[in-house]
């Protein structure tokens, strides 16, 4: 279902839902969130939208963020709600949504306070073509699948970043290494091989393996427990060792990013140059996980069309035949119950 020229079509957990402006507006006057983006007319069923379609969408996201904000009054109602408003800069190309950028810059800029990028290979001419724009920070919803297209975005203006890569490969059973800088060794010296980003846990080496999933890391999984101990956790299914992954992994990247900012604050050439030497000493891609995710529920997916099952079934075909034929005996508890 595509979008209409005055609301939004939302998938929701009871089916799709249209969503208007002034519902939007209601919702974030309630809610109060520390930033919102108004809504934008990027999403559609087409993966290569017609130049038409795409100025239409244009069109209707410039005619959103006016009636997003007015609906506000003004800047001070927004700062008195201790709300932020990033504009929306579509994934379309710059010729395309020109107008739109241009009236961000010249009539709406004092009431922004920040913009959300879908495409952050727009930033280098966004910066150089609307100057207004350039001091505001930069929110990217252009998702890095690694800790090298983060730092890529970064080199290009990025101030925020959404990582959806940190809990997939949680679930994949993915130890996150890396550090940023990377720490200098006796590894750094010139053709030596590139460092993996992670390690599996559901390696069988890790079976007797009590050494922390990181050397040096102060997290909660590496301080108090060992990979052998996480390792049987996932073997065992049992939810609190993606969870223990997951509390490892997002300390990983408060740390990656905590060295991102210090690099910064050394200067921009200092920072390019620790983004080198990340590149040199580890893979680009993260590593694959071999063993079983946990137990997906129906909210956590958009459901398609001939999709295969995501949960192995838990139910044996023939089991009720089995059990009739004498192949499978009932178990009586202690009070004679069946």
């Amino acid at each position: 279902m595509g979008n209409g020229a005055r609301a939004v079509t939302l998938f929701t957990s009871t089916g799709f839902a249209s969503v208007t402006v002034a519902q939007y507006v209601a919702a974030v006057e309630n809610l109060q969130p520390d930033v919102v983006v108004p809504l934008a007319d990027s999403l559609h069923t087409s993966t290569t939208p017609a130049s038409r379609k795409l100025t239409k969408m244009v069109e209707h996201t410039e005619e959103w963020v006016d009636d997003f904000l007015r609906g506000f009054e003004s800047r001070e109602h927004l700062d008195e709600l201790g709300i932020s408003v990033f504009a929306p800069v579509l994934p379309v190309e710059m010729p395309l949504q020109w107008d739109y950028l241009r009236h961000l810059a010249e009539d709406v800029t004092e009431s922004l306070s920040g913009l959300a990028i879908y495409d952050t290979n727009l930033l280098p001419d966004l910066d150089e073509k609307y100057k207004p724009l350039g001091p505001l920070p930069k929110l990217s919803f252009d998702q890095p699948k690694s800790p090298h297209h983060v730092l890529r975005q970064v080199s290009l203006g990025v101030d925020l970043c959404a990582l959806p890569f940190v809990n997939s490969i949680s679930d994949a059973g993915i130890a996150l290494t890396f550090t940023f800088p990377p720490a200098l060794g006796e590894d750094d010296a010139e053709g030596a091989p590139p460092q993996p980003l992670g390690i599996n846990m559901w390696s069988e080496e890790h079976n007797t393996a009590v050494v922390p999933l990181q050397e040096g890391c102060e997290c909660y999984a590496c301080t108090r427990h060992h990979r052998a101990y996480l390792k049987h956790l996932l073997s065992a299914k049992e939810m609190l060792g993606w969870n223990l992954l997951q509390i490892h992994n997002h300390h990983v990247v408060d740390k990656f990013f905590e060295g991102i900012r210090a690099e910064l604050s050394k200067g921009v050439d200092e920072f390019e140059e620790s983004r080198k030497r990340f590149l040199a000493a580890y893979e680009p891609a993260l590593p694959d996980g071999t063993g079983e995710r946990p137990r997906a529920r129906g909210y956590h997916f958009k459901s398609e069309a001939g999709q295969e099952k995501i949960n192995k079934s838990t139910w044996v075909a023939g089991f009720e035949d089995r059990v009739a034929n004498g192949e499978v005996g009932a178990v009586k508890t202690e009070n004679g119950s069946v």
